[in-house]
């Protein structure tokens, strides 16, 4: 319709020059069709140099796909990073904020800013996990991204150096890409359980394991935070002995150390706890002054004060308690793994040489295998109603062998050509592919329609071959020069939205030029194959 429109109108303004134009093609149609002619001349003249081409491109298309690197998201460049610090120890904020200026002092120079949030901060939309006291979150911005990785390796040799117990970690900055896909995750989580499940694992044994998986792998794990504190231990038979309740015992130590929780006021989105609580008091004064009431006897009600139904002894605990389906585990966190395989097994020597951990692994390891699984069950179902519905097309189950054989030939070169830009088969890198092979085989199935056609007509097999060819060649080229001028602007654009859609591009423009060559010169020649012993009038 919008054609014809338009045709109409430029027959009404043929009388007003100004709006009337020639464009010259330079191309003319002769030219392509020598084109054409010559480049289906030469693959026939060299018939064992292409068939052994395709033969080739199978075998190769399988040993890229396991060959290459694969993520679950293309890498972005970025000149941002954050460090999140648990020094592991128990120390004031202000000691906290002292050691982050120093920090900051020794890196003015080689960061354009950097800025920190210092123990607890009172955001009132934050819903992320609040830090504690020992805890301090940095931020960093370098000119460059190429000086992330530097930037990265010095705050942790200098942190370390002064501080062994410190916990650090780092990320990309969580933009809505991150939180989206989560391109932070560890590379291997081994994840301890311990057999004795009637006991909580000790700091020191999970610390000995910490270090023997350093010293085993070549590769430090993310340290596991820890906390000291107070346990309150209660004396069962002095309970029996002064006759006091559990129960009121417990309700006296909650109140003395404001945890006597009474309601809670709700007014709109505000909630107001009401606590039962006492003066601020050290723990010692706490159980010296705090008095307890015994059970009335025949000398009448006494008060004991806590410290002599309570002992306080120091220990040490996890400051956060990870679970998963198989229940509550320590984990050890790997980054830049290279190989991951020879790393577990290596886990698992030290977990058997301990016996008394059991092992099991999460990561982007699992995470991106299982994506690129799904990503191949999916496109074995679409080759397969692909088929089907091109059987029922062209009435020949042959046939659309021949239009599918163009796909792995295309997935071969398309992942070389990723390869040798440095990128990796990852989400966007398989949707180009995927999206490539649908448009670049509807180029095949208008050529083998058109030879049908010309053949049901009674022109000789290699004449109809050509002749499609001539009818088919400018509407393919077009197609194929349009996906690949669409996508080359992505590729001079160095934004987040540009940066994702790279190996899109890429993979995009390797498919759908290898694959316009394949379905000019290559699909004639696998049909010529198939259909030169019959008659040149039937058409199977």
């Amino acid at each position: 319709v919008l054609y014809l429109l338009v045709y109409r109108t430029g027959v009404r303004t043929r009388k007003w020059k100004w709006l009337s134009f020639k464009f010259n093609n330079p191309i003319k149609d002769h030219t392509l069709d020598r084109f054409y002619d010559a480049g289906v001349d030469w693959v026939f003249r060299h018939k064992t140099f292409s068939v052994l081409f395709c033969v080739i491109s199978i075998p190769l298309c399988v040993f890229f796909f396991f060959f290459i690197d694969k993520e679950r998201m293309p890498d972005i460049e970025e000149n941002e990073l954050i460090a999140r610090i648990e020094w592991n120890e128990n120390i004031h904020v202000d000691e906290n904020k002292r050691r982050v200026d120093e920090l900051f002092k020794e890196l003015k120079d080689e960061v354009l800013e950097q800025t920190a949030s210092i123990g607890r901060q009172d955001f009132i939309l934050n819903r992320e996990r609040e830090l504690s006291s020992s805890e301090a979150e940095l931020y960093f911005r370098t000119e460059t991204s190429n000086a992330i990785a530097s930037l990265e390796q010095a705050v942790y040799r200098k942190l370390k150096e002064r501080y062994p117990l410190s916990v650090i970690s780092f990320s990309p900055p969580e933009t809505v890409f991150e939180k989206l896909f989560v391109t932070g995750e560890p590379d291997v989580v081994a994840e301890f359980y311990t057999r004795n499940k009637a006991e909580a694992p000790k700091a020191e044994a999970i610390r000995s394991v910490e270090q023997e998986l350093g010293r085993k792998t070549g590769i430090n794990p993310t340290g596991i935070a820890f906390e000291n504190q107070l346990n309150l231990s209660i004396s069962k038979e002095k309970l029996l002995l002064y006759r006091v309740s559990y129960n009121e015992l417990y309700r006296v130590l909650k109140t003395a150390f404001r945890e006597n929780s009474v309601t809670m006021l709700h007014s709109y989105q505000q909630y107001l706890p009401i606590n039962i609580a006492g003066d601020e008091k050290t723990v010692n004064e706490v159980l010296q002054e705090t008095l307890v009431q015994t059970r009335a006897d025949k000398d009448g009600v006494e008060y004991l004060p806590l410290r002599e139904l309570v002992s306080v002894v120091t220990a040490e605990d996890l400051k956060a308690i990870t679970a998963g389906r198989n229940g509550e585990y320590v984990p050890f966190r790997f980054y830049e793994v290279q190989k991951a395989g020879p790393l577990m097994q290596q886990v698992k020597e030290v977990a058997d040489a301990t016996g008394d951990w059991d092992t099991a692994f999460s990561g982007s390891f699992f995470s991106n295998r299982k994506m690129l699984d799904e990503l191949v069950v999916i496109l074995f179902i679409s080759i397969l109603l692909m088929y089907f519905i091109l059987a029922a097309q062209f009435e020949s189950f042959v046939q659309p062998l021949v239009v599918l054989l163009e796909i792995p030939i295309d997935v071969a070169f398309a992942l070389v050509l990723l390869w040798i830009c440095g990128h990796t088969l990852n989400l966007m890198s398989a949707i180009g592919l995927i999206v490539t092979c649908g448009i670049i085989i509807n180029d095949s199935i208008l050529k083998l329609d058109a030879i049908n056609e010309l053949r049901k007509t009674g022109i000789p097999l290699l004449e109809a071959i050509h002749e499609a060819g001539r009818r088919r060649l400018r509407p393919i080229i077009m197609t194929s020069l349009t996906t690949i001028f669409a996508m080359v602007p992505l590729l001079f654009s160095f934004d987040m939205g540009s940066e994702l859609q790279k190996p899109l591009s890429i993979a995009m423009i390797g498919a759908m030029f290898i694959g316009t060559l394949v379905s000019l010169f290559i699909i004639p020649l696998i049909y010529w194959f198939i259909y030169r012993k019959h008659d040149k009038n039937e058409v199977h």
